[in-house]
């Protein structure tokens, strides 16, 4: 699996991609989250099942200012 150009080794066959932003470290609520060329909502981080041929691009909100 592609994750942000790198290649990603899956977990296990049944890994959501709720359980694999978890295992990286990564709040669900400050990422998006683009699969395949599609955006997940959100909501939809528990019920979609990730696969080796999967593409993921993880963006990660920080906060910051002048």
């Amino acid at each position: 699996m592609m994750v942000n150009g790198s290649q990603e080794k899956l977990l296990g066959e049944d890994m959501t991609l709720a359980l694999f932003l978890t295992h990286k470290g990564l709040h669900a609520g400050s990422v998006v989250v683009e699969r395949n060329g599609e955006v997940v909502g959100r909501a939809q981080f528990d019920a979609v099942r990730l696969k080796e041929t999967d593409s993921l691009e993880i963006l990660r909100f920080v906060g910051g200012g002048a």
